[in-house]
Order: C-alpha cells, then sequence, then structure tokens
C-alpha cells in the first residue's frame, strides 16, 4: 500500500509540473485543457464515468446516461486558465449521440468561490449542434464572458445528460481563450 501511495504522489507531482509554454490554436486562441481521456483510468473518483471501446480518438470517452446525470467536472480559477482578464473562451470537442433518444449538454459555469453561486452558465446543446446519429459529430462555440468576473471565480466544464433515454459520449474535449 506504501508503493501505491508514494507511486500516486510522484506521478501526481509530474503531472501539476509545467514548463510555462502556451499552446496556441491555428487562429492564435490560447488552449487551456484538453482532454481525450486517455489518461483517466485509476485517476478517476468513478471510473463508470469513463467508457472504453468507443471513442473518437484512443479507446476512451466520457459518458452520461441514466445511471449518470452528469460525467466528470473540469474546475480550475480563471486566474489559473491566464493570468490575464479574458473575454472569450472557445469550447470544441466530438459528440456521440446513438439514437434520437440521447440529448445532452456539455455546458461551463463560472462559480463565485465565496458563495458558490453562479456568475454565468451556457453550454452546446446536443439536440442542436448533433444532426446525426450513431456517429462522432465535431462539435464548437465560442462564449462571451462577464465583465465582472474575476480570478477567483472557478470555471467549471461537464457534460450534463439533459433527461436523455440513452447514453450520450464526449471525447477530446478542448476549451480555448480566443480573446
Amino acid at each position: 500500500m506504501k508503493n501505491i501511495t508514494l507511486l500516486f504522489c510522484l506521478a501526481l507531482l509530474g503531472a501539476c509540473s509545467s514548463n510555462n509554454k502556451e499552446v496556441k490554436t491555428t487562429d492564435g486562441a490560447t488552449v487551456v485543457t484538453f482532454n481525450d481521456f486517455e489518461a483517466g483510468g485509476g485517476w478517476l473518483s468513478d471510473p463508470t464515468l469513463i467508457v472504453k471501446g468507443q471513442a473518437h480518438s484512443g479507446q476512451y470517452a466520457m459518458v452520461v446516461n441514466k445511471d449518470h446525470e452528469y460525467s466528470l467536472t473540469f474546475n480550475s480559477t480563471l486566474g489559473m486558465l491566464s493570468p490575464r482578464k479574458f473575454k472569450k473562451l472557445r469550447l470544441e470537442a466530438w459528440a456521440y449521440m446513438p439514437d434520437a433518444n440521447a440529448t445532452g449538454n456539455l455546458g461551463i459555469q463560472v462559480m463565485d468561490a465565496s458563495d458558490q453561486k453562479q456568475v454565468y452558465g451556457d453550454g452546446i446543446s446536443f439536440r442542436t449542434a448533433v444532426k446525426k446519429y450513431g456517429e462522432w459529430v465535431p462539435i464548437s462555440k465560442e462564449f462571451v464572458m462577464p465583465d465582472n468576473i474575476t480570478a477567483n471565480q472557478h470555471l467549471r466544464m461537464f457534460l450534463w445528460r439533459a433527461d436523455a433515454q440513452s447514453e450520450v459520449l464526449v471525447d477530446d474535449i478542448k476549451l480555448s481563450i480566443v480573446e
């Protein structure tokens, strides 16, 4: 058990290291997070939120279904995402809806750190963005942040089932600061 704990601590320490190099997209946006869910196995509080075998890339994708209303949640302070205040975010991902009984929402929220009240919330509605069933479809949306955001507020990103009867999958999520 001590060896497992030591390995976990070393891996976590390595994952926290940074070379402080910004990753830019072709249009100059700064990528703040990307996840293809390949490194999630064993690190998750609930491994049933990741499925193997039906991914857009690699082997793993994030899932919500009748047993899981919400997916894993990305959570970071705005100040950790950028040292500068930003005005616009772009959220990109690949979505999979198997049939007409599926729907979902890839959402973002800005939450106040002191009282956990939502300052801003929006998302990508799969019902609107996904036009083909049974195949992976790229989805994206840009979000204009309110002027009153602060560095200590938290940005959360998650997949919500939105009362779907069938499972909904998402893979290769990328969040970028546009301006």
